[in-house]
């Protein structure tokens, strides 16, 4: 039930993982589907990465009217990471 693992990956990913394993070939589609970022969470790492740069040596930014700290820029850098150019 292709579905289902999708919904599964979708859940794992929301739960903060970073990958699932899979038992069959046909799997590996919803599954990659489900942990890679949206267009959204790109466009908002590649701001808070930009962000940093031009703040070096700074602990916390505004950005957008939000808080962003090192956390921030280490998710936004993970997602970069994992994004195909």
């Amino acid at each position: 039930d292709l579905q289902q693992v999708a919904f599964e990956a979708e859940q794992a990913r929301g739960d903060g993982f970073g990958a699932k394993a899979v038992i069959h070939p046909a799997h590996v589609g919803p599954v990659n589907t489900a942990f890679t970022p949206t267009a959204d969470e790109v466009a908002w790492a590649r701001k808070i990465v930009e962000a940093f740069a031009r703040s070096p040596g700074k602990g916390v930014l505004n950005v957008d009217g939000q808080m962003i700290d090192q956390p921030h820029f280490s998710a936004a850098q993970k997602i970069l990471a994992v994004t195909v150019a």
